[in-house]
């Protein structure tokens, strides 16, 4: 899913920098030759997606059979020749041995999942939540403890955290981690690990058993992190397009989305977009969509009409 987004992304990006104050044909021809491409790769990995998701699926009741047709995955990719889906050839590289080395620790194969995770360069984020889930089950406790330390800034860091710590018994600390996590990452409560975080620190107060594992991080492209990502991302893209039509933000270098409802409980978002040498604030309503400049050195907010004639 996050390589699928961020195919998507670039071609949003083709997209806003295809604008043009004055036509030109040519440029114009090659430019759509430029998006057709991309949704042709966008496509092709929408298809891997698409059989990964079923996979899984068919994985809960035949592990060991999924894990047979993975590895033929594995040998077709790499001899892959197609046009489109050889540009995305890493990425479904990836995604297969991730899906194998969940599969095997799934199963109850921990060396082996450990295996699989070696073939990575990668031993931080999910890899390294990966490495401890399958040190802890192999009761390495130093070693999971290494990579826990390892995860660095991530999605589920302190969860996993405070994982390891009911693990090994130690339910004092497990507590302080989550209630830690609950407290400083508020901006982060429609995460699912936060969510989760919630629920152990409910279970523990009313003394329930201790988890004995850190939980494993899937690759599954229909497990959502955020729920509500998706609409946020809706409301990002038309706020953007809004943005684009302005006649002040003609010559639009970047932007960027300093504040999100959803990150902040306001009922706004701000952006910041960048035109030639100089930034422009606007605060977007996330209903309406109204459009309202901001100025934050004096901190004032106006309607574009009344900022335009003050101009």
């Amino acid at each position: 899913m996050k390589e699928l987004q961020k195919i998507t992304f670039l071609f949003f990006l083709l997209l806003i920098s295809c604008k043009n104050d004055k036509p030109d044909l040519s440029f114009d021809k090659e430019h759509e030759k430029m998006h057709q491409e991309d949704e042709k790769i966008s496509e092709a990995f929408t298809n891997f997606e698409n059989l990964l998701n079923k996979l899984y699926v068919e994985s809960e009741k035949n592990p060991d059979k999924v894990l047979r047709k993975v590895d033929s995955l594995l040998l077709v990719n790499k001899n892959e020749k197609d046009k489109y889906i050889s540009q995305i050839k890493p990425n479904i590289d990836h995604s297969l041995h991730s899906f194998k080395t969940e599969l095997f620790y799934i199963i109850g194969k921990y060396k082996e999942s450990i295996n699989e995770l070696n073939t990575e360069d990668d031993k931080t984020g999910d890899a390294a939540i990966a490495y401890a889930a399958n040190y802890v089950k192999l009761k390495d406790f130093k070693t999971a403890k290494s990579f826990i330390d390892s995860i660095g800034n991530w999605n589920g860091n302190y969860y996993a955290l405070g994982n390891y710590y009911e693990s090994i018994g130690d339910k004092i600390s497990a507590l302080k981690t989550y209630k830690y996590n609950l407290e400083e990452d508020k901006s982060r409560k429609h995460f699912i690990y936060y969510i989760w975080t919630q629920k152990r620190v409910e279970e523990l107060e009313k003394n329930k058993p201790l988890l004995n594992e850190v939980f494993f991080p899937t690759g599954n492209p229909s497990f959502e992190i955020c729920e509500i990502c998706n609409v946020d991302n809706e409301k990002r893209h038309k706020i953007t397009q809004l943005l684009i039509k302005m006649p002040e933000n003609q010559h639009w270098s970047s932007t960027a989305i300093l504040e999100s409802p959803y990150d902040t409980g306001k009922s706004y978002y701000w952006i910041r977009v960048e035109v030639g040498n100089k930034e422009l604030n606007y605060y977007v309503d996330q209903k309406t969509f109204e459009i309202k400049y901001f100025n934050p050195k004096t901190k004032t907010v106006m309607t574009l009409e009344h900022w335009r004639k003050g101009k």
